[in-house]
């Protein structure tokens, strides 16, 4: 064989083991994405990311083809909005399980106080918004917009209680042993900026943002933590 015909065998050789290599990885891939999307979780940061991307390529659309978009884009938020009433169950078997930890005593008390706080928080804004729900489409005596307002209120005051307890992990792990932690306060920092900039009140930057920075903190967030589900 001339040394010529075995370099082409080698490198055939090797563009099979390439290839090979690339399929098994895109097959996992696959099989990841699929289990991701079988969860809540997955479902739900899919449709935030995909939502914050629409409303951010909108802002360099004219304005027709913008509220095309921003209204198409307006589904996939009301799609999360109606997924989410399936979560009270879980919220109220989460309250259950933080009791628990409370009776059995827990070991970290400021980490327990955190995470509870977080979960109630969840809890009663997921009743909040349902009745916010209701009152939009006309089916109860309510104002939708003030029930509206109090579950922004809530997620800000989850966030900085998430803020703060993730802040908290970080200094007791340190910044080597604690890279989940940092994504998880970046995703939180994000959609920190883009919830205050949502206040009705002056207070911060509230309401100076533009929709491109705003769009571009949320879709941060909603990136972080659908990549963080892999």
């Amino acid at each position: 064989m001339c040394p010529a015909t075995a370099s082409r065998e080698k490198l055939s050789l090797y563009e099979l083991h390439l290839l090979t290599r690339v399929t098994m990885e895109a097959l996992a891939m696959i099989e990841k994405t699929t289990q991701i999307m079988a969860q809540y979780a997955g479902r739900d940061k899919s449709l935030r990311s995909l939502y914050f991307g629409l409303i951010l390529y909108s802002t360099k659309l004219r304005r027709e083809k913008a509220a095309l978009l921003v209204a198409f884009a307006k589904q996939m938020s009301q799609t999360r909005l109606v997924l989410r009433q399936f979560n009270h169950f879980a919220m109220i078997q989460a309250c259950r399980n933080a009791y628990n930890t409370y009776v059995n005593g827990p070991t970290d008390r400021v980490e327990y106080a955190f995470v509870s706080g977080i979960t109630g928080i969840y809890t009663v804004y997921g009743v909040v918004e349902l009745l916010a729900w209701l009152a939009d489409a006309k089916l109860i005596a309510m104002d939708a917009g003030r029930l509206f307002k109090y579950c922004l209120y809530m997620w800000i005051s989850a966030l900085i209680c998430g803020i703060i307890k993730t802040a908290r992990q970080i200094m007791k792990k340190g910044l080597r042993k604690s890279k989940d932690e940092q994504l998880t306060l970046a995703s939180l920092g994000s959609d920190f900026i883009s919830a205050i900039n949502s206040l009705p009140f002056n207070i911060l930057w509230a309401g100076k943002l533009s929709t491109r920075t705003t769009a571009t903190f949320s879709l941060i967030a909603s990136v972080i933590g659908l990549y963080k589900l892999y």
